[in-house]
């Protein structure tokens, strides 16, 4: 047979700079399989595991990326950026990565990272009650001590140098989780993004003095001042804005506008160009305390300035260490532009002021930029023989834009097109930034591992889990996780008691219906939970799955359910093949082919192993 190779992330001293410029499902057929390679290659790690250990390796993970779109995507030839169709091509790419349970961001990152099963590593879900004690105010596993040890804390206690992009679990909080040098990931905006709207009599006559020099406008220069924030979220942010007629033609007609800014005394000077309508720029501060960065777009301008409308993206903080590396990024103009602003898109799905998924996609894709730029800017580093990455912007774009059962609210079939372009534009963007990676790598002397943590379903009704145990007190209480939920139990009443509870209660489960249709699909008690990696406290004492399109969601106390706030979810059960991630390796001893089936603990290992170093320990101390 003849087959062919196809495919295709409060400061009282301000320095500002403005840049402008462009933004820069199904598996593969089994024939298609067999056609990557010739004789298949031994099984992914074990030749490697015995040759001399590499002296660098990357792993990266690219949240929310399931195996079956990446396969599907790539059978369309969609992915030509030259990343993924790299690893297709010259590299090893498994069937699937099998993840462990539940799917969800911190228990398959820390899992991936320890080799270790959550029932080990504790970290169960996304959020849980510790030691399953209702005494106890609900945990966020991102801020958990985690039970095992990390493969950074492996490598560095055998005298590897590691380097940590954001990978959940090395935020720096202590010494567990940090890393030789690294960036931390950060969700909260120091300032939230917003629209501000000007009307004509905002605008005065602007002093010849304050006018931005080296920009040329053809009409009368006019200015106007906005104040943003205040006391309760910060020194407030000042910004001047300058009316610019780009066109020579003997008209006035407004056309752009220029940004000056200072958080309170007008501070802030630096290159500038004018703002088009539909263009970015960015705004940055220095300050002992970090560099943080907004950018703005001009969503609209009348020419006669009878309405502007300008987009503030939230002000986020480069987070990093030691001092040396934010200040390293800051001079190559590499700022933490923060996620896309979900709540702003759906402003505008709703006909409130917001922003249009075409703006989304573009934050969506400088989300990526960014990843890609501090990748390859660490990777050019000499100090460092292991480099974690986390990049979570697919798994973004697939809460958002998972637009594709006909129960969804929303649901068209030109809006699911739209949205599932606007998907697929994120894939690429990512791709594109792993083949710039691999373009400047010496794969002689690296090898480069992506994997993820779990793929997605559209989703359309939320439900909460606590609906049906109306009644038991403050005895019971459930802990939505998305696809799943813990449910935990606290009867002082003995065994035998305690035992006819958790009949109860799997009873209700069972017998609850939304709107007709059992919302959950299996029960599973501790003792069952047992055989998927979930038996320990921090899991409770049932484990619910719900069914296909409903999530488990806290929802207020008159309602038992809702449409879903998002298009697409996961935490089902990790034999779902929705629920499968993928995993693709490249460089140094890595032969080209299928590399079976892999798990969600294989790889820390496997990566100790290319290392030349013990793996992770259960026992952390």
């Amino acid at each position: 047979m003849s087959c062919p190779r196809s495919g295709r992330l409060k400061q009282s001293a301000f320095a500002l700079t403005v840049v402008l410029g462009p933004l820069t499902t199904v598996l593969l057929l089994a024939a298609a399989l067999a056609c990557r390679s010739g004789a298949p290659p031994a099984q992914a790690g074990t030749a490697s595991a015995a040759a001399a250990p590499l002296r660098r390796v990357i792993l990266i993970s690219l949240d929310g990326a399931g195996n079956r779109t990446l396969h599907d995507l790539y059978r369309q030839g969609v992915l030509h950026k030259g990343g993924f169709e790299r690893f297709f091509r010259e590299g090893e790419v498994a069937d699937a990565l099998i993840p462990v349970d539940l799917t969800l961001t911190a228990t398959n990152h820390i899992s991936l990272i320890t080799g270790f099963p959550p029932a080990a590593t504790g970290i169960v879900g996304n959020e849980f009650y510790p030691g399953g004690s209702l005494s106890a105010e609900t945990v966020s596993a991102f801020e958990t001590p985690i039970g095992t040890e990390t493969l950074w804390e492996a490598a560095r206690r055998q005298g590897r140098r590691v380097g940590v992009l954001t990978w959940p679990g090395a935020d720096a909080r202590e010494a567990r989780r940090t890393a030789s040098w690294g960036l931390v990931f950060s969700t909260t905006a120091e300032l939230n993004p917003q629209i501000l709207t000007l009307a004509r009599s905002d605008w005065r006559p602007a002093p010849a003095a304050s006018v931005p020099p080296g920009i040329v406008s053809h009409a009368e220069w006019l200015s106007a001042r906005v104040t943003v924030g205040g006391e309760e979220e910060g020194a407030a942010l000042v910004l001047d804005l300058f009316a610019v007629d780009s066109q020579d033609d003997g008209e006035t007609r407004y056309d752009g506008v220029v940004v000056e800014t200072g958080r309170g005394d007008g501070a802030g000077r630096g290159p500038k160009a004018a703002l088009p309508a539909g263009g970015w720029g960015r705004i940055t501060w220095a300050s002992p305390q970090g560099y943080t960065a907004s950018w703005l777009k001009l969503l609209a301008i009348a020419p006669d300035l009878s309405q502007i409308r300008l987009y503030l993206g939230g002000i986020h903080r480069t987070i990093a260490y030691p001092n040396e590396l934010s200040e390293s990024l800051a001079r190559r103009e590499i700022y933490w532009p923060g996620a896309p602003d979900n709540g702003g898109l759906v402003a505008g799905w709703e006909g409130r002021p917001g922003i249009d998924l075409a703006t989304w996609t573009e934050q969506a894709e400088r989300m990526a930029a960014y990843s890609g730029e501090t990748l390859r800017f660490a990777a050019a580093r000499t100090d460092w023989d292991l480099l974690l990455c986390y990049i979570p912007v697919i798994d973004v774009a697939g809460h958002r834009l998972l637009l594709l059962d006909p129960r969804q609210s929303g649901f068209s079939p030109e809006r699911r097109d739209e949205l599932t372009q606007a998907r697929t534009r994120v894939w690429q963007a990512v791709d594109a930034e792993l083949g710039k990676l691999l373009a400047g790598l010496d794969l002689t002397q690296t090898r480069v591992v992506v994997v993820s943590d779990h793929g997605m379903v559209p989703v359309h009704t939320a439900v909460d889990p606590n609906a049906p145990l109306a009644g038991l007190g403050a005895q019971v209480s459930a802990v939505p996780n998305g696809g799943a939920a813990f449910v935990h139990v606290d009867s002082g009443e003995g065994q035998a008691a305690r035992e006819r509870l958790l009949a109860d209660l799997s009873s209700r489960y069972a017998q609850w219906r939304v709107d007709g249709e059992a919302p959950v699909d299996k029960i599973l008690t501790r003792e069952e939970a047992s055989r998927i990696g979930l038996d320990h406290p921090n899991s409770g004492d049932l484990v619910l799955f719900a069914r296909q399109g409903f999530i488990f969601r806290s929802l207020p106390a008159d309602r038992a359910s809702v449409p879903a706030p998002v298009y697409g979810a996961h935490g089902y059960p990790a034999t779902n093949p929705e629920m499968q991630a993928l995993y693709m390796a490249i460089g140094a001893g890595i032969a080209p082919g299928s590399g079976g089936t892999v798990h969600a603990t294989d790889v820390a290992p496997r990566v100790a192993a290319w290392l030349g170093i013990d793996p992770p320990r259960r026992n952390p101390s």
